[in-house]
C-alpha cells in the first residue's frame, strides 16, 4: 500500500510542477518573477502531496484498527460461544449419566440384584 501511495504521490507532485511550470512559461512576466512563481507553486504542490500521502495513511491505518477490532470482537464471542459449548456439553454428559445410572437402577431392580 506504502508503495502505491507514494507513487500517486509521486505522479501528483510531477503532474502538478510540469502544469505549474508550462502555465509560468507562457505568463507575461521577467525570467526572476517566473523562476520565483514556479518554486512556490512546486512548495505548494510538494506540500499538497504530503498531506495527500498522509491522509491516505491515516486512512488505512484507521482502516487496519477497525479490523483489528472487529477481529477482536469475533474472537471474543468465539471465545464465548466455546463457554456456552463447553457449558451445554457438560448439561448433556450429566443428563446422559443420570439416564444411564437409572437404566443401571432398572437393569439392577429387573435381575433382583
Amino acid at each position: 500500500m506504502k508503495d502505491s501511495s507514494s507513487k500517486i504521490a509521486g505522479a501528483f507532485l510531477i503532474g502538478g510542477i510540469l502544469g505549474a511550470g508550462i502555465a509560468l512559461l507562457y505568463a507575461p512576466q521577467s525570467g526572476r518573477e517566473t523562476r520565483k512563481d514556479i518554486s512556490r507553486k512546486a512548495k505548494r504542490i510538494k506540500n499538497d502531496a504530503v498531506e495527500l500521502v498522509e491522509d491516505t495513511i491515516q486512512s488505512v491505518n484507521e482502516f487496519v484498527g477497525d479490523v483489528r477490532d472487529k477481529a477482536s470482537e469475533i474472537l471474543e464471542k468465539g471465545v464465548e460461544l466455546s463457554e456456552s459449548a463447553k457449558k451445554e456439553l457438560v448439561k448433556s454428559l450429566e443428563q446422559g449419566q443420570k439416564v444411564i445410572e437409572k437404566q443401571r437402577n432398572r437393569i439392577i431392580e429387573g435381575l433382583g440384584l
